[in-house]
């Protein structure tokens, strides 16, 4: 998926005109306006009740034809943008008195929100890298927590379409700045911003480089970028971790990918395991015709180490949900294999780390 035309499709919309540049001037999460009218109308979501009263969060709204997006007064500051973000992030987060999916929502359509005032505003590229980053984390971590969730509750079309729009508009700051000041003077700011154990939302683009790699295995243009990265971000181990993994999967090297994917962090981990069962399929039918024989047949355990399944009775029924034989051995048979039926949804796996991870540990680490 190229950068090129990545400008997500608020930009698209006519929000300010040539030479003016609109300035937010609202000083708190949600603008008075917007306070007074959900409130009125009944329409205050249940992480904005807190122990001490309200704490609202302004919400995603549609332009419409009729609407003024570019008011000032309704729109918040970087500074303001980067407090939202910090609380939705840090602190709504951690409520356990809603079900996850619900939490997703919430926190979603609020971030999109955020979103909808850096377009308008045109923030420059180095604030808007701050504010996509742990977006970012955002989109990935739920994307494969709330994987197995019906659709009715989480859309995985959805969320990756947003993912994508963050991952794309992030490098297309990055390039931004590389070309404005040394690249090394970059990388250096980055590294510089403060680590310590005390909790702070991290700008780390080696891990969103890493991560659109890894979100578009089947997608060349990543790795085309990959190649004309400059040297100090390239030579990377994590970074250059992801690029093999992706070459792997482009010569159908998938126990290669598996075996690679082990020395991913927890949250390129988790966006791997999202393309397992593709992964898997794949992996199958080549072996399939490897090995495809009436007698001969290849134990269980060796298979389920190969390609990454929970267990052996995850990988039977794999095998015969595609056609193919399989109890203490997998008989692979070409003739039998189903390249008919749609991939297997994403299940999640158990090595995957970010499983026991909250998501402010997820937003809070560096690679």
């Amino acid at each position: 998926m190229s950068l090129k035309g990545s400008r997500i499709e608020w930009i698209e919309n006519d929000y300010h005109k040539e030479g003016i540049n609109i300035m937010g001037t609202c000083q708190n999460m949600c603008p008075l306006q917007e306070v007074n009218l959900r409130k009125r109308e009944k329409l205050v979501h249940v992480l904005e009740l807190t122990d001490s009263g309200y704490k609202m969060v302004k919400s995603y709204s549609r332009s419409a034809a009729s609407a003024n997006m570019s008011v000032p007064q309704l729109l918040r500051p970087y500074s303001i943008l980067m407090n939202t973000v910090n609380y939705l992030l840090l602190e709504v987060s951690r409520r356990e008195d809603v079900k996850m999916s619900v939490m997703y929502d919430f926190l979603n359509d609020r971030l999109r929100a955020v979103r909808q005032d850096m377009t308008i505003q045109s923030l420059p590229p180095e604030e808007c890298t701050v504010l996509l980053e742990p977006m970012i984390r955002f989109y990935v971590y739920y994307g494969y927590r709330l994987c197995d969730h019906p659709l009715n509750q989480y859309d995985p079309v959805l969320n990756k379409k947003y993912l994508l729009e963050c991952l794309k508009w992030f490098l297309s700051c990055s390039d931004t700045l590389d070309r404005k000041v040394d690249v090394d003077a970059i990388a250096d700011d980055f590294i510089s911003l403060n680590i310590s154990n005390t909790e702070k939302l991290l700008c780390d683009r080696i891990l969103i480089e890493s991560l659109y790699i890894i979100c578009n295995l089947d997608d060349v243009h990543p790795l085309y970028r990959y190649l004309s990265l400059p040297k100090n971000i390239k030579r990377n181990y994590s970074l250059a971790v992801a690029y093999n993994i992706a070459v792997a999967n482009l010569n159908g090297n998938y126990i290669r990918m598996w075996k690679l994917s082990k020395r991913l962090c927890p949250l390129t981990f988790s966006a791997f395991c999202l393309y397992l069962p593709l992964i898997q399929r794949r992996a199958i039918q080549v072996l399939s015709h490897a090995y495809n024989s009436k007698q001969w047949a290849v134990p269980v355990k060796v298979v389920q180490k190969w390609l990454a399944f929970n267990s052996e009775d995850e990988l039977r029924s794999v095998c015969a949900y595609y056609g193919l034989t399989a109890t203490d051995t997998v008989l692979f048979n070409k003739s039998k294999f189903k390249s008919d039926v749609e991939t297997l949804q994403p299940a999640k796996n158990f090595q995957a780390k970010v499983l026991q991870l909250k998501l402010q540990d997820v937003l809070t680490y560096r690679i």
